[in-house]
């Protein structure tokens, strides 16, 4: 068990997609002790409607699952990107739960998921959602969620979910890219201002996770298959050095470990967890 999640409230944003990173994270921090409000919009993107995004079935569903297990847990509905959106789901976590001390900024969407394109082709209104879903919707909940941590005076931890993509940028993904960049150092100028408070910010920055979004119903495999020397299993071997996808829950520990009193220390990092697909 890692140290000092056990009774706090997290936030988990961006946890019902039954195949996703915010769901194993609301599992994981459930199973160190946490008390978790799952939190999503349960519906399509304005704009984009063929977005996998979670239904309300599946974030009851989690909850429910949560429960039976004995965890103290909640459903919140909200668009990370609308304000007024965010801080009502954050009085409605801190009326049932108490004061949030662990938030995991999950949120997001990916421009393949989106509509990837190329800069020059790509619509302006496109570029700007893919920004404010990711960037803006994790500033504003981070914000909300820190001034929590401030009045309640205990410090607590903030991981933000970054990508590889926003390390090393991906073509047709243009304002994917821009956006998980301007997370990292959005991440470090939180932890700069709000760390004589307390509070860690940290990021974490996935490579290519086996997901609803990323890889639904074998999407991404079968594109592999269909378009690079080798296909799927080429790709792989050249991409990635331990030779698979990764999986939701591997993404899930390493949030977790950054909400632990074990990374105390560790502040304003943006953490590879790719199996090697980038490095440094």
């Amino acid at each position: 068990m890692l140290n000092g999640i056990a009774g706090k409230v997290a936030l988990v944003t961006g946890a019902a997609r039954p195949r996703s990173i915010g769901r194993a994270t609301a599992l994981r921090l459930a199973a160190e002790g946490a008390r978790v409000a799952c939190l999503d919009i349960a519906r399509p993107y304005d704009g984009f409607p063929d977005h996998p995004v979670a239904t309300d079935d599946d974030l009851i569903q989690l909850v429910e699952e949560l429960r039976a297990a004995g965890t103290d847990a909640m459903a919140v509905r909200a668009d990370v990107s609308n304000e007024a959106a965010v801080r009502s789901a954050i009085d409605e976590v801190v009326a049932e739960l108490g004061p949030i001390s662990l938030l995991a900024n999950v949120a997001g969407g990916s421009g393949a998921a989106m509509g990837a394109a190329p800069l020059l082709v790509v619509p302006v209104e496109e570029f700007e959602r893919v920004l404010s879903v990711n960037l803006t919707g994790t500033f504003l909940v981070s914000r909300a969620c820190a001034e929590v941590m401030i009045e309640h005076g205990e410090g607590g931890r903030i991981v933000n979910v970054s990508s590889q993509a926003g390390k090393i940028g991906w073509p047709l993904l243009g304002a994917y890219s821009s956006a998980k960049a301007g997370i990292i150092v959005l991440t470090q100028v939180m932890a700069k201002e709000w760390g004589p408070s307390g509070i860690t910010v940290n990021a974490v920055c996935p490579g290519t996770v086996d997901t609803d979004l990323v890889n639904p119903e074998h999407f991404f495999e079968d594109l592999m298959d269909a378009s690079e020397p080798g296909g799927f299993t080429g790709w792989v071997n050249r991409e990635i050095p331990l030779g698979r996808l990764q999986q939701p829950d591997e993404v899930a520990s390493a949030i977790a470990f950054l909400c632990s009193d074990d990374a105390a220390y560790i502040t304003g990092e943006a953490l590879n967890v790719s199996g090697g697909q980038t490095m440094a």
